[in-house]
């Protein structure tokens, strides 16, 4: 058997893991002081040839590429799972590397990088058992972790934004990930797997129509996923409405308060209106053009959010929404001829629209705000109430401006009259599972959290002592122990 790395951590040292379709993020969490977390592409990708190709792993992508034309990517999870276990390992080994200050040595072995610590890793929500036993064997047989829970992001989120002493007894968490959208009851830190629901909508699909749009209307981005990942989070936002019940001039409402309908009318009457964006591709024919990080993937030269525009500085949601979907035509910049430039009009509100109407792309399922409500009317009548209450956005669609309010607004018609609805944003909806497992880590041993914690971890030794992975197929040995000490979706069902 392989010798351990001599690369050991202190003892009270832990580490969190989150893996998602888009993002890798991981923590090193000490138990004094601020955790220290980093989120990277969960891609290997590929250039295109000439004198300048690379291959970048992870974080190399947004650091290190000098040309994001046409950028190849190899994604290791697919429709929600791990497809590609090489490149997966490849992209955590990198992770690994950046978080433990070994990300510039000339040949980093991750062997044992986990020995005597603590490990929390995320899962996709309903993993294969097979894929289960996979992540189980990497975590004790390659990194040498000493312990670990294996659980989902939704499950973790809650701990990131309440305290101990505030955080209620259920929440309802709407992860908005790259893949798919969950609604997830969590009662009592408990995931309700049985209320769990699923929307096959998530910021894959968006991107991808996000291209179609562009392809049939202007210019071929079909090979453009990643600059077109980052228009569609720099432009896109969610309408107040499907439509109003009456029709409303677009003149006499604030921008925040359009609906859909107002919005493809608006562009039907001015096509020039101030909700248009003029977005400049870089040619990346220079090493300059990736050097600033706010025009390297391209940048808004005339219409709201311009890159030299002057917008008032205010916290008010509904002023900040204001500023973001329109702006004055007056004051549009001519654009020059040098430039290569993409026109957002009626894309910036059409993409996001799907998440509330998945018919329009021809998929037989409810909008996300009837997915949360099923989701909630699957749970004990007597949790319903304080679910209504605590809706919790995260992932990275969850930062699409206007989808809360959307969100609210839908929910209440879809709510008990008697019951409030409240939806809030995790602080940072993309870290929101490694800053809650950090909490978790950090917490005092004799503490409610500290007990939580310690009754989900499994150690190495006792995953060995029940057959660890050296089973045939089809067996679970040490997975097995994992199954009923995770509380995950299938507990008890082997």
């Amino acid at each position: 058997m392989r010798s351990k790395s001599t690369q050991q951590a202190a003892k009270a040292d832990g580490i969190v893991l989150d893996t998602g379709a888009s993002h890798v993020c991981i923590a090193c969490v000490p138990t004094h002081g601020a955790p220290h977390s980093w989120a990277m592409p969960n891609a290997i990708a590929r250039t295109r040839p000439g004198v300048r190709r690379q291959v970048l792993v992870a974080d190399q992508i947004e650091t290190a590429c000098m040309d994001y034309g046409g950028l190849q990517l190899r994604l290791p999870i697919d429709r929600g799972f791990v497809v590609d276990w090489a490149a997966q390992k490849n992209v955590w080994d990198r992770a690994i590397a950046v978080a433990l200050g070994m990300k510039d040595a000339p040949a980093y072995d991750s062997f044992g990088a986990f020995e005597n610590r603590i490990v929390i890793v995320t899962e996709p929500y309903f993993a294969l058992p097979e894929q289960q036993r996979a992540f189980d064997a990497l975590m004790f047989e390659w990194y040498q972790a000493d312990a670990i829970w294996r659980t989902i992001p939704a499950q973790l989120a809650p701990f990131a934004e309440l305290g101990e002493k505030q955080r209620p007894e259920a929440v309802l968490v709407v992860d908005c990930g790259h893949s798919y959208t969950h609604a997830a009851p969590i009662v009592h830190d408990r995931v309700q797997w049985s209320a769990v629901r699923r929307l096959d909508v998530g910021g894959k699909v968006l991107t991808s129509l996000l291209k179609m749009m562009f392809s049939f209307r202007q210019w071929n981005m079909m090979e453009e996923t990643y600059l077109t990942d980052k228009m569609k989070d720099t432009s896109c936002f969610v309408a107040a409405r499907a439509y109003d019940s009456e029709p409303r001039p677009v003149q006499d409402t604030a921008p925040h308060d359009w609906s859909f309908a107002q919005l493809v009318e608006l562009f039907h009457e001015d096509p020039e209106n101030g909700v248009l964006q003029q977005y400049v591709l870089p040619d990346y024919a220079r090493p300059e053009d990736v050097a600033d990080h706010k025009t390297k993937y391209g940048y808004v030269v005339s219409g709201p959010g311009a890159l030299h525009a002057t917008v008032p500085s205010t916290d008010v949601e509904e002023v900040m929404l204001d500023n973001f979907i329109c702006a004055d035509t007056q004051q549009r910049q001519p654009i020059g001829a040098e430039h290569q430039v993409l026109r957002l009009g009626q894309e910036r509100c059409q993409v996001m629209e799907t998440l509330f109407a998945p018919q329009r792309i021809g998929l037989t399922q409810g909008s996300l705000a009837e997915l949360i409500a099923d989701a909630i009317q699957n749970t004990p009548e007597e949790v319903q109430p304080a679910l209504w209450a605590n809706i919790l956005l995260m992932g990275g669609t969850a930062n699409a401006k206007g989808l809360r309010r959307r969100l609210a607004h839908e929910l209440r018609m879809l709510a008990p009259d008697d019951v409030p609805v409240s939806v809030h944003i995790a602080r940072d909806p993309v870290s929101a599972p490694v800053h809650g497992a950090a909490s978790l880590l950090q917490a005092a041993p004799n503490s409610a959290a500290g007990r939580f914690l310690a009754s989900h971890l499994m150690t190495r030794d006792a995953w060995y002592s029940a057959g660890g992975s050296s089973v045939v197929p089809g067996e679970r040995a040490g997975t097995k122990l994992s199954d009923a000490r995770f509380d995950g979706w299938n507990a008890g069902m082997v």
